[in-house]
């Protein structure tokens, strides 16, 4: 009896266990669709609320406030600021910083005081190279922690990082002009040379570190003359391409792919791994405006016809020199960033995105003339404005 008793009483607990999970269950679903009622009646963007309730390592979940939003993010100055991609995450370079935030919630993933006077930042990839220019130090960092900090004895004219992590450097020189010095991750000495043609003013690397273009400049009949000198990191001085580009004062160099993309005040051009320059736009074609690259490596040129002209055009350009879509804009364009699909510029009242491929209009939102630049992450826009950052979302719907 004692036997059928215990039996009896265990089986009425799982009864009840099992009539309160139930319970449990109805009401939760019955919370989910009353919360769908709601948002249905009140039009809430469902992926919003899916952003809301997304944890940093990208997971679902239903407990509040999970991820705080420190958006916008104040930082220590509001002027000299650099805003960037970094391997999907916001890099911010300020006169006395380096940040690195998560993009979704303005957490602070890595950060330092570099204490450089004149501070450049150049990135690839998940490395930052930020430099003192005019001075001898600079440093190499990932999106998480340093890698090295080396200080030289001459000053550094500019610089460049790549994929892997290696890093070019240009500076004064003691014998010649320039040095050109160009390390590994591991600060194994992979290149040095001193050149004479004339003072490096930009200097590119490949994505994979085997290639360097360096920009020099000199005077030739009262103009200035610009010419880049290209180099297999290997091998040194003994491969060398010497290419002559047009008159003019260069504004940007990239490689990109096989080809080395260059950009001027008045033109724009493409130099092949052969060493053969193909333009863009003839020289006094353009005025440009603002230089970008997509995450693949395209050129975004912003340019109009002539200085202080309002009416601008954002022209897409892939890696091969191709144009591939001009989209006109009016208004005056102070920054541009790009997506793998999206543009957008900002001007003194509003920020305008449009579809890369067709130029068809996506979005505006309304700003000030407080609003210094932008960077553009997917749908996202990060707005550098006085002293703090803003997120804002455009509608690609």
């Amino acid at each position: 009896m004692a036997d059928n008793q215990r039996e009896m009483e265990r089986r009425e607990k799982r009864a009840n266990k099992d009539r309160r999970n139930k319970k449990i269950i109805w009401s939760l679903i019955a919370v989910v669709v009353l919360i769908l009622i709601i948002m249905k009646i009140f039009e809430i963007n469902v992926n919003s609320v899916i952003d809301r309730f997304t944890d940093e390592d990208g997971n679902f979940t239903l407990t509040e406030g999970v991820v705080e939003d420190n958006f916008p993010y104040s930082i220590d100055s509001s002027s000299n600021v650099s805003v960037v991609n970094i391997n999907n995450q916001l890099g911010i370079l300020t006169p006395s910083s380096f940040t690195v935030l998560n993009n979704k919630n303005g957490e602070v993933k890595y950060g330092f005081e570099h204490g450089y006077s004149n501070p450049i930042l150049e990135t690839e990839g998940v490395y930052s190279l930020i430099y003192d220019q005019g001075a001898g130090s600079y440093r190499l960092d990932t999106v998480s922690n340093a890698v090295y900090e080396e200080k030289l004895s001459n000053s550094i004219l500019c610089a460049d990082v790549a994929k892997d992590g290696t890093a070019a450097v240009a500076t004064t020189s003691s014998e010649k002009l320039c040095d050109i010095l160009v390390y590994s991750k591991s600060l194994e000495k992979e290149m040095q040379i001193s050149i004479s043609d004339g003072y490096v003013i930009a200097i590119s690397l490949s994505e994979n570190g085997k290639k360097l273009a360096a920009a020099v400049i000199t005077g030739e009949n009262a103009n200035l003359k610009t010419t880049v000198l290209i180099y297999d990191v290997a091998d040194g001085e003994t491969d060398r391409k010497t290419v002559e580009l047009p008159q003019g004062l260069i504004i940007d160099m990239n490689y990109t792919g096989l080809n080395i993309i260059v950009v001027g005040d008045t033109y724009a051009g493409t130099i092949d791994s052969s060493g053969k320059y193909e333009q863009i736009y003839a020289e006094g074609k353009i005025s440009t405006q603002c230089v970008e690259y997509t995450p693949s490596g395209d050129l975004v040129l912003v340019y109009n016809s002539y200085d202080n002209s309002t009416e601008n055009v954002i022209s897409y350009i892939k890696k091969s020199g191709r144009i591939k879509k001009e989209i006109s804009v009016t208004g005056s364009i102070k920054s541009v960033s790009a997506s793998s699909s999206l543009v957008s510029v900002l001007t003194n009242s509003e920020i305008i995105s449009y579809n890369l491929s067709n130029g068809e209009e996506k979005s505006r939102l309304s700003t000030d003339d407080s609003a210094r630049s932008i960077c553009c992450m997917g749908s996202e826009i990060f707005v550098h404005r006085q002293s703090l950052i803003e997120r804002n979302e455009a509608d690609i719907n």
